[in-house]
């Protein structure tokens, strides 16, 4: 395996890990534009600090990361590319297992993590929002979005865990052969 093979692997798990980030944000644009709406409806109720600024901020926020996760997944090679040295593509380096496993391992351990991070505060919220509920008050929008998010989470964990090894088949397929799968 090449040094360059290493940078790589790199490169995709900090993309998946961008992948987690994504939906972080995702959370965060949700909030952001209820209270843009709410501050469209009642401008009095935020001072009078108009809020489209942030949501405009928010917004660029969840691109940029979106794209930057996107290109170091499916454009991995380009980024390699600029980022290495020459020497850094003959250059070999031995490790204990090749791209797929290391992907496979990292692709758990993230849906791991971000099940083990997301359960308790779903927990806590969960209990909140049922607790709204039966005392017959209005569940506001923040916290229903937060259910579907951190449910979202929870949900990316399962599937990164479950689906590991097809994900990091598909990530570390080489260009050609599966040009050659799509033509034949």
């Amino acid at each position: 395996m090449k040094k360059s093979d290493i940078y790589e692997i790199a490169i995709k798990i900090f993309g998946l890990y961008l992948v987690i980030t994504v939906i972080e944000l995702l959370k965060e644009l949700l909030t952001y534009s209820t209270i843009l709406l709410q501050y469209k409806n009642n401008p009095s109720i935020y001072g009078g600090i108009n809020q489209t600024p942030i949501f405009i901020v928010t917004i660029l926020n969840f691109v940029l990361v979106t794209v930057f996760a996107g290109l170091l997944i499916f454009k991995t090679k380009k980024v390699t590319n600029l980022i290495c040295k020459k020497e850094d593509f003959s250059e070999t380096a031995k490790l204990f297992t090749d791209k797929k496993t290391i992907i496979e391992i990292a692709l758990t351990l993230a849906g791991l993590i971000t099940i083990i991070w997301t359960i308790p505060e779903f927990g806590f919220k969960l209990k909140d929002y049922i607790y709204i509920v039966q005392n017959n008050f209005t569940p506001e929008i923040r916290d229903k979005n937060f259910l579907i998010i951190a449910g979202l989470k929870i949900l990316v964990g399962i599937i990164a865990i479950y689906y590991s090894k097809s994900i990091s088949s598909y990530l570390t397929r080489d260009k050609v052969t599966a040009d050659k799968e799509t033509n034949e």
